[in-house]
């Protein structure tokens, strides 16, 4: 984008607030020429969601611009290391797009460079004369991490079907698989596809399905979607479930663990056990189905399967990831499952729920597909078309659970499953008390606060999977519509007599705000956004005045624009309103 001095002057009085640079944002001083820093952050930034530097602002100066900056010479420093000058002095490999823009601050010039995340075939970014294992980044908040072997392995390979399932287990023999499973696998072969067609001998037919290759050594496909028991050759392949008693591991004092579970065997077999061992610790609610009632798990026992069995087929199987176990870890208020491995295929996360199938272990893959299981009508473990997410995605939000989350790393994949859902009346009728309309991750927030009593910024953020200045924005709002208290510094409580409509909320806001201030909060009630003509309407001011309100709520942190102010298209939302 092109940034303005209007538009750049938000982000540098956000800067200054939170007293630190963020996963957006880096500012570098750069008074006399650009440091190996500044490489360093183009790396991770361009490895990670994009961002934007800052060059020629300090931050220990408290984010304003350097005396004496010269942005004639940086300009031109930089376009050289991009490539786009000198081929001499190229900085990096897979050198991102980026956009320049010069700004003012004060009468003093810097500028504001857009870095743009790379496609997956241009990853990983990394500094030329480092290589990619000391000079790639990837973006941690406001630090510039540098990549782990393992996830250096992953950009590398994100478009390379993996050969790792259809290797062969040089220990094992015919006799670690399950011949019950095996027969299983055959029998669902046979009456799905040709696969066996024209062959009867059975060491042929384990060949023709990849649970043995050619010579009749075990594949280790073979052997996770049969076998007897995987993990007598790699320990560390099975499913890892624990209880925890707090909002994240290890959070709160006596048992670490509330229950716990190595959920070992052939992958089917842990899939069962891991399933069944988290159900047993959820909420089992009764709810209507037809012309009668069903019960099942909180979080319904197909979600969990569908999770837990992507994990187990996503997974990367590559020697240096053997060593890690799928986890899923059971918090009072979610669900997460994670593997090791990160997207693969070209899946980014606005597409993984496009329905497309992408799966680096087409072997496994194809064997978990004919493996059943034993569910009530012979179900397979997986199905292997693409559908799962989109499945978790309905179930969950018919639920009134809120949709799947994901946190995605190089080498690492997490799903995010939501507790206490809305479904539950008594939750629902108190939120419907509030007379407020908030988005899913305020009234989860706020049902954390009802359930747990006061929660720090630390553990509201642990508990919703968002960014801690996110988290302060919906405690802003909160607070400011009468329902949530800051009890001290950074901790927020259940307001006393927290059920109060909106115009109350208003009302008993910030005493800092004024009647118009409070009324054009009120005004964003069940809106995401609001031009500045239409919010004058609603509270009857004049443009001026609500132009002078407008500019408070925003520097209050109450209130974000949209657009630049130039812009014909600004307009205004409650912080916080991202969903």
């Amino acid at each position: 984008m092109t940034w303005t001095n209007d538009s750049i002057r938000e982000v540098l009085a956000q800067l200054r607030r939170q007293r630190n640079d963020d996963g957006r944002f880096e500012a570098k001083s750069c008074d006399r020429s650009i440091g190996s820093s500044v490489w360093e952050s183009v790396s991770a930034f361009a490895n990670t969601n994009g961002g934007t530097l800052l060059l020629g602002i300090s931050e220990p100066d408290g984010f304003v611009p350097v005396k004496g900056f010269d942005p004639n010479r940086i300009t031109a420093q930089f376009i050289e290391g991009m490539g786009d000058g000198n081929p001499q002095g190229v900085r990096l490999t897979h050198p991102p797009i980026y956009e320049i823009s010069r700004c003012e601050d004060h009468g003093r010039p810097f500028l504001a460079i857009d870095i743009h995340e790379n496609s997956i075939t241009e990853k990983p970014c990394y500094i030329t004369a480092k290589g990619p294992q000391s000079g790639g980044y990837r973006r941690v908040d406001d630090k510039d991490v540098r990549l782990s072997p393992t996830e250096v392995f992953e950009f590398e390979n994100a478009l390379i079907p993996s050969p790792a399932d259809r290797r062969t287990v040089p220990e094992a023999t015919l006799g670690d698989l399950n011949q019950d499973a095996v027969d299983a696998i055959i029998e669902s072969a046979r009456q799905s596809s040709k696969i066996l067609r024209g062959i009867t001998e059975r060491n042929e037919q384990l060949a023709r399905l990849n649970i043995i290759d050619p010579d009749g050594k075990v594949r280790l496909a073979g052997l996770l979607a049969a076998g007897q028991y995987p993990q007598q050759f790699y320990p560390k392949l099975l499913i890892d479930v624990a209880i925890h008693p707090g909002l994240a591991k290890s959070s709160s004092e006596g048992p670490r663990f509330l229950d716990r579970a190595l959920c070992d065997g052939s992958m089917p077999e842990a899939i069962d056990q891991a399933v069944e061992t988290v159900a047993r610790n959820l909420r089992t609610p009764t709810f209507v189905s037809g012309v009668g009632a069903k019960t099942d798990s909180e979080i319904p026992r197909a979600v969990l399967r569908e999770a837990i069995a992507n994990a187990v087929i996503h997974r990367e199987y590559d020697a240096r990831f053997v060593g890690e176990s799928i986890s899923v870890d059971v918090y009072p208020d979610r669900v997460e499952i994670s593997n090791p491995g990160g997207l693969w295929g070209g899946v980014t996360l606005a597409t993984i729920a496009n329905g497309e199938s992408h799966c680096r272990n087409a072997t496994l893959t194809q064997l978990m597909h004919k493996a059943p299981y034993n569910g009530p009508g012979g179900e397979v473990t997986v199905e292997g078309n693409g559908s799962g997410i989109r499945f978790m995605i309905r179930e969950m939000e018919s639920r009134a659970l809120g949709a799947p989350t994901f946190k995605v790393r190089p080498d690492h994949f997490t799903v995010i499953l939501g507790r206490y859902g809305l479904e539950y009346q008594e939750n629902q009728q108190w939120l419907t008390s509030t007379g407020l309309k908030l988005t899913r991750r305020e009234q989860s927030a706020l049902l954390l606060l009802r359930q747990h009593g006061p929660m720090t910024i630390h553990q509201l953020h642990m508990a919703l999977y968002a960014d801690s200045d996110d988290v302060r924005a919906i405690m802003r709002k909160l607070v400011a519509c009468g329902v949530a208290a800051e009890r001290q510094p950074d901790q927020y409580a259940i307001a006393s007599g927290g059920s109060v409509n909106v115009q109350e909320s208003a009302n008993a806001s910030d005493a800092t705000l004024n009647d118009t201030e409070r009324a054009i909060l009120a005004a964003f009630s069940g809106v995401g956004e609001l031009g500045i003509h239409e919010i004058s309407r609603q509270v009857e001011k004049s443009l001026p005045t609500i132009r002078a309100a407008l500019r408070k709520l925003v520097q209050a942190g109450l209130v974000v624009a949209t657009a630049p102010p130039s812009s014909k298209k600004r307009k205004y939302k409650l912080n916080g309103l991202t969903e």
